[in-house]
């Protein structure tokens, strides 16, 4: 048992490393590595369409998994028993075993004798179901069970972070872009006061100013004294403030400034930063 405890933490660690090819790498991943540690032949991952009830063959490695790949199905056979149950299976006598559909093995002339099949679930989402068929032994064990079990969860765990990761970057870039293409300035910075926004039309209404990104917001005070004020009252006090004026010279002539300060929240809806939101209404 030292030995599969010793395996697993190796297998951790050789998890392939963020962004690397993404979520299929670690489905292939545990697709290969996961039928040395059960002893197998074969090894196939189905992800899971759990609104629609189907499965798609993701990655399959042995004598016919290539001729799989892309395949989809209703839930149905042992595969489909384990996404519906979402419970592991180890069936050592498949053709004999109420679950087991031949259907697969028809066509492929592949002949399916033994099988462990474990849902791969992370945060309560079935993300899909991991197969592992016919023992090198001749009948899969429960520690092999469980070794499966483990490394799934492992892997789940890893696809379902990246996919969140993922989500938050787009979220990330969505928030940019939106940023980038307001008609008015917005400068913005992080709780520690680092400036972390500098939109093109704040560089505009001041003919200048993107130097100071990933600068602390004081630096800001020799461009215009009255953002900074503005920001600060925001990361110390939580004081935000609408529809407000200042005056700001910008090189060698008055300007009037309309602003709105407001907090900056992430996806998680935590306040994250401080913002200034405002217009050149020199002429208005």
């Amino acid at each position: 048992m030292s030995d599969m405890i010793t395996f697993l933490t190796k297998f951790s660690e050789d998890l392939p490393a963020e962004g690397a090819k993404g979520e299929d790498a670690l489905w292939e991943y545990l697709a290969r590595r996961g039928a040395g540690i059960v002893n197998c032949f074969a090894g196939s991952f189905f992800e899971a369409d759990d609104a629609k009830h189907r499965l798609t063959f993701k990655k399959s490695i042995g004598p016919v998994g290539a001729d799989l790949v892309g395949v989809s199905f209703p839930y149905q056979g042992v595969v489909g028993f384990c996404a519906e149950s979402r419970k592991s299976l180890l069936i050592n006598d498949a053709p004999n075993s109420p679950l087991f559909t031949k259907k697969v093995d028809k066509g492929s002339g592949f002949q399916t004798k033994t099988v462990i099949a474990v849902p791969a679930i992370a945060n309560g989402e079935l993300l899909g179901v991991m197969e592992y068929i016919n023992s090198i032994a001749g009948a899969f064990t429960d520690e092999e069970l469980k070794a499966a079990e483990l490394v799934t969860a492992l892997v789940a765990r890893d696809v379902y972070i990246r996919k969140l990761e993922a989500t938050i970057k787009q979220l990330n870039l969505k928030g940019e872009s939106t940023i980038n293409n307001l008609s008015g300035g917005f400068i913005g910075t992080d709780m520690d006061g680092k400036v972390t926004f500098f939109n093109p039309k704040a560089a505009e209404i001041f003919e200048g100013g993107q130097q100071y990104l990933n600068r602390p917001v004081v630096e800001l005070f020799q461009l215009c004294p009255d953002i900074v004020n503005a920001i600060s009252d925001v990361l110390k006090q939580g004081k935000t403030v609408r529809r407000q004026e200042f005056k700001c010279r910008v090189n060698g002539r008055d300007k009037t400034i309309g602003y709105s300060s407001i907090n900056i929240k992430g996806v998680d809806g935590k306040v994250i930063g401080a913002g200034i939101i405002f217009q050149d209404i020199t002429n208005l």
